[in-house]
């Protein structure tokens, strides 16, 4: 046999070696980046929904008149508020929580959602009221 014929056997099986190294490595590594992406959201969307509450939790125990102004950084989701409980849903995640005062918006409904379309901060506007937290987010 002679040399230049098993530079190029070394050289295939070389190349077919990294390809193959490649490839193994490349197919986890995209569906571990769209998971990353949703574990993320969730993240994010957990902080959000925890500073609210704790917000809310604040003025509970404030006097009629106070009011505080949250910034949260909230993902792609749905929030949707129901009297006592506050949740926030996405891609792939349900985060819910539930407070010890009556939530309600500017309008007096104790019931309403408010939808993200994209990654944003969001102004939430809380308002101590005599029985109740009056919530308004932007």
């Amino acid at each position: 046999m002679p040399k230049g014929q098993v530079s190029v056997e070394f050289i295939v099986l070389f190349l077919a070696l990294l390809v193959a190294v490649v490839v193994s490595t490349m197919t986890p590594g995209i569906f571990g980046l769209n998971k990353s992406v949703e574990l993320s959201s969730a993240s994010l969307a957990h902080a959000a929904l925890s500073k609210v509450k704790s917000s809310v939790e604040l003025l509970s125990v404030s006097d009629p008149g106070s009011s505080k102004l949250v910034y949260v950084k909230s993902p792609v989701s749905k929030w949707e508020i129901n009297t006592r409980s506050i949740s926030i849903s996405g891609d792939g995640y349900n985060i819910s929580t539930n407070t010890t005062v009556t939530l309600k918006n500017n309008l007096g409904s104790t019931s309403f959602t408010h939808e993200t379309n994209s990654l944003k901060i969001l102004t939430v506007n809380l308002t101590r009221m005599d029985e109740y937290v009056q919530i308004d987010i932007n």
